[in-house]
C-alpha cells in the first residue's frame, strides 16, 4: 500500500513501538485537505471530532501500513490531561514480531468503507477482509441472504486482481 516499516530486530509482545505524531486538526479541516493519506482519526463519541495529520509533520509512524492480521495496536494515551478529544496514539506490539517482518495495524472499517472505491487491500493475509477476493466473497454471501442484490455496491470499477 504505502512505504511500510519493518522490524530491524525481534520485538517482544507488549513493546512500545512509537507514537503517531502530526498536526492536530478538526474533522472539518480534514475534509477540505487534498491528501488524506496520513490522517489518523481520534474517534470521539461525544462532541467535536479531531484527527492527526502526519502529512507534513510526523515520524516513522506515518509509514506504517494496514494489515488485516495486525501485529501492532494503537492505544489511546493521556499524559498531561484527561480531555478525551485529544488522546496521544501509542503503538504497541500485539505479539512477538520477527526481524524483517512488516509492522502494521488495522486501519478499521471506516477507512475501507471510503477507500475501497479506489483500491483494495494488498496485505496478503489469509485473514484479509478487504481484498478484492474477500469483497467478492462477502458480496456473494450477502446476495444469497438478500433477495435484492441490485442494492449491493458495484465493484466493476476496481482494478483487476493480479495473482
Amino acid at each position: 500500500m504505502g512505504w511500510g516499516v519493518r522490524a530491524l530486530q525481534t520485538i517482544p509482545q507488549g513493546t512500545f513501538i512509537c507514537e503517531y505524531v502530526g498536526e492536530l486538526i478538526s474533522d472539518a479541516e480534514a475534509d477540505v485537505r487534498e491528501d488524506d493519506s496520513y490522517l489518523f482519526d481520534l474517534d470521539n463519541k461525544d462532541g467535536e471530532v479531531y484527527c492527526i495529520d502526519a502529512r507534513y509533520y510526523g515520524n516513522i509512524s506515518r509509514f506504517i501500513n494496514h494489515l488485516c492480521d495486525p501485529n501492532i495496536i494503537p492505544v489511546r494515551v493521556f499524559m498531561l490531561h484527561q480531555d478525551l478529544r485529544f488522546p496521544r496514539i501509542a503503538f504497541f506490539s500485539s505479539r512477538d514480531i520477527r526481524t524483517g517482518e512488516e509492522l502494521g495495524f488495522d486501519y478499521g472499517d471506516r477507512f475501507w468503507d471510503i477507500k475501497s472505491k479506489y483500491f483494495t487491500c494488498q496485505c496478503g493475509s489469509e485473514k484479509c477482509k478487504h481484498s478484492a477476493e474477500a469483497i467478492a466473497l462477502e458480496q456473494s454471501r450477502l446476495a444469497r441472504l438478500d433477495p435484492h442484490p441490485e442494492l449491493l455496491p458495484d465493484l466493476s470499477s476496481l482494478p483487476p486482481i493480479n495473482t
